[in-house]
């Protein structure tokens, strides 16, 4: 009795292949992201950091020699300021030291260091660390000269500046709700499963109405709590949490519109798989959560090698992070700023409910 109860369990889950993915591929997805990420020891990793350094000043000299000998950067050098200035703004570097005729810690003249002051800290933080303790170095050795700045940090123009006093909710509100916010796509899917299951689907098509205000009206009411749930979100984000909004308030509104509406659609897309409600809730937690990971729901995409920053560009997580940091943290940032970020997830939504009409099956 046992030994058949065990038999046919395992035949039971050898069939389930949505508890298979979640149970023996998941892990390994999230052991190679974040194993990539983290691993370190890659060259191509290295921070990209554009050098400019007077011709006149021996000290400037030394200081460029000791920074391309250190092997923690990219050297890129730069014809004059503005052009290293430019290449952190246009992201050909992630920083610029900019060593002027004058550098002179110990005097009180410091060097430049242009960097987005509004990116994450995750990148921010460790690049200005690695910067001034090889500037320290190469300018007072072997002992530290000094109580004096050897650069300070300043944004580069072409970059929005950061808004003043934000906090890491800034960054973890949107994250969160990006991430959460999707999983709407799995109830819609499963709403659609409930709907057949029940029998009342048959009964919705027999109604005298076209198939297409059918869909529609199916999928506004979850439009709508999905805008809801993004608004309570944002409005905890804002009461509980103290997260400002830095840009055009219109501007999120018209960005968490499309980020819904490209949710929704999705949820389309996962109706149109068909499948049983534990295979389509077990596969389509799985692909939620990866899109979430590679999207930087979880760890900044700006962290990732660039492989997986290019990957992370085919999902619309991605781009509704993006948009959400540049409202948040940049301040005076508005429609135009994020309307590349819309348009993408305009273009998500669009494929998925193509997809998601075309592969509907309607008497199934």
């Amino acid at each position: 009795m046992i030994a058949a109860a065990i038999k046919k369990d395992l035949q039971l889950l050898a069939r389930d292949r949505g508890a298979l993915v979640t149970m023996f591929l998941l892990p390994i997805v999230f052991i190679a992201v974040f194993g990539s990420i983290f691993g370190g020891g890659d060259d191509d990793a290295r921070r990209r950091l554009a050098v400019w350094s007077d011709p006149a000043s021996p000290r400037a000299a030394a200081v460029v020699a000791v920074v391309k000998a250190s092997g923690v950067f990219e050297v890129i050098e730069a014809r004059d300021p503005d052009a290293a200035r430019r290449a952190v703004a246009d992201e050909r570097a992630d920083a610029a030291l900019i060593l002027p005729a004058d550098f002179d810690p110990a005097a009180g003249h410091p060097a430049e260091l242009a960097i987005d002051q509004a990116g994450p800290a995750q990148v921010r933080l460790p690049t200005i660390g690695a910067v001034t303790a090889i500037v320290t170095r190469a300018v007072f050795p072997p002992a530290a000269g000094a109580d004096q700045p050897v650069l300070v940090a300043a944004t580069p123009p072409g970059i929005r500046r950061e808004l003043a006093g934000i906090t890491g909710f800034q960054v973890t509100v949107p994250g969160n709700a990006v991430l959460f916010g999707f999983f709407l796509a799995l109830t819609v899917g499963l709403a659609f499963l409930e709907e057949r299951r029940a029998g009342t689907w048959r009964r919705i098509l027999a109604a005298p109405v076209s198939r297409a205000s059918i869909l529609i009206g199916k999928l506004v009411p979850y439009f709508l709590i999905g805008l809801a749930q993004f608004a309570f979100l944002f409005t905890i984000g804002v009461v509980v949490f103290g997260m400002r909004i830095g840009g055009s308030v219109l501007a999120l509104v018209a960005l968490t519109v499309a980020v819904v509406a490209c949710a929704t659609s999705l949820g389309l897309a996962i109706a149109a798989l068909g499948g049983t409600e534990k295979r389509l809730g077990s596969i389509g937690s799985v692909c939620l959560l990866v899109m979430g990971l590679l999207g930087g729901a979880m760890v900044p995409r700006v962290v990732m090698p660039p492989l997986l920053r290019a990957i992370g560009l085919a999902v619309p997580h991605s781009w509704a992070l993006d948009g959400y940091t540049t409202l948040l943290v940049r301040d005076g940032a508005g429609l135009a700023d994020v309307a590349p970020q819309i348009g993408a997830l305009l273009a998500f939504a669009t494929v998925f409910a193509a997809f998601g009409v075309w592969r509907f099956r309607w008497e199934r």
